[in-house]
């Protein structure tokens, strides 16, 4: 690998230790479910690291790295610009404070909100359609880049490295989809950083967090020491992205069908249970209900079927795989939200659908 992707592999295993930094605050404040949270988050973050690592030792590709050109120097880009400019938002907040909140009042009125507003829970839930562009630049926005940057290398010296470098990765015969999948490791990986960056200041210095209004769409659980469902949801897609996206295409396949039904199914199952199952039957001592439980299922099973219909002129699907591949997947959904496992379901929906489903379809697709 390159030294940049070294240096970019540095900044993520960092987050990595400062998140087990959050993990060990908790422990010690006696928070159990953020302690448990957030140890997971961690940990699921460093072995996908490694575990990616290994995976391109053990391929014994070239072209493989973490990240490579021109995603390495756009990433190392991003962060030397993202840092000053989230430096002056909190220099910006801590301005405000001394001005206009004083006696303490700079603490905002959601640390005794009970329950969010089904306002917020709309908002909260709509965010996650954001992560749907990741298919798309998979299988259409990527291409489309892709051609751009063609145009624009043509125009150097044939013999320029830059210009020989760029094709020897990303226009060889069979591999129509390595440029997107890096494409979309830059694009989350950026992601990842900021929001990671703006979640631990969050915690570690909740008075100088300059995008307090967020807060309006967390949980009771999650002002505190809990690490957001905005770090839930990056950690999980990239993970996923970086363990399965280079075995092509089967693994963006997976990965984007995956990603598509924990979506559908996490908003279905909060909507529904909040206003149809609002009176009716819950899971045990939970605030889920059945009737949440169930119209999430079912909505994962239809909108992974959906996706693989979309997908299949990318990638043909066995009739046998486009029925039982959503099947599996919404019955991992179920169980887990039957579960109610402490650490965020927009974390393990991802992890596990896309594993389970990754070595099913090398079978059955």
């Amino acid at each position: 690998m390159s030294i940049l992707s070294w240096i970019i592999l540095g900044v993520l295993y960092f987050y990595s230790a400062v998140l087990l930094y959050i993990t060990y605050l908790a422990k010690k404040k006696g928070e159990k479910q953020a302690f448990y949270n957030n140890l997971i988050h961690a940990l699921i973050l460093i072995l996908a690291l490694i575990i990616s690592q290994i995976i391109f030792i053990g391929l014994n590709l070239s072209i493989i790295a973490f990240i490579v050109f021109p995603f390495d120097y756009f990433m190392i880009g991003f962060i030397i610009l993202f840092f000053p400019i989230f430096y002056l938002l909190i220099r910006k907040e801590k301005k405000k404070i001394s001005k206009t909140m004083r006696n303490g009042k700079e603490q905002i009125d959601t640390q005794t909100k009970q329950m969010l507003p089904l306002k917020y829970e709309i908002y909260r839930k709509l965010t996650h359609l954001v992560v749907l562009t990741i298919v798309f630049f998979y299988f259409t926005l990527g291409f489309i880049i892709q051609n751009v940057f063609i145009r624009l290398i043509e125009f150097l010296p044939e013999d320029s490295n830059i210009r020989q470098l760029f094709f020897s990765i990303f226009t060889i015969e069979g591999d129509i989809m390595i440029f997107t999948q890096y494409l979309v490791v830059f694009l989350v990986g950026i992601s990842l950083i900021g929001l990671l960056t703006a979640d631990i200041v969050r915690i570690l210095f909740p008075k100088i967090y300059p995008l307090k209004p967020v807060n309006r769409i967390l949980r009771e659980k999650e002002l505190y020491m809990r690490v957001g469902p905005q770090i839930s949801m990056a950690i999980g897609c990239f993970s996923v992205i970086i363990l399965y996206g280079l075995f092509q295409p089967i693994g963006p396949l997976i990965i984007c069908t995956s990603m598509t039904m924990a979506i559908f199914a996490d908003m279905t199952a909060n909507l529904f249970g909040r206003t149809l199952g609002k009176n009716k039957r819950r899971i045990r001592d939970t605030k889920k209900t059945y009737i949440g439980l169930v119209s999430g299922m079912i909505t994962a099973y239809l909108s992974g079927i959906i996706m693989l219909i979309l997908l299949n002129n990318i990638y043909p699907v066995s009739l046998i795989g486009l029925f039982l591949l959503p099947l599996v997947g919404s019955i991992i959904i179920g169980t887990l939200d039957y579960l109610d496992l402490v650490v965020d379901d927009n974390l393990t929906y991802n992890i596990s659908v896309t594993t389970a489903l990754f070595y099913l379809g090398i079978f059955i697709i």
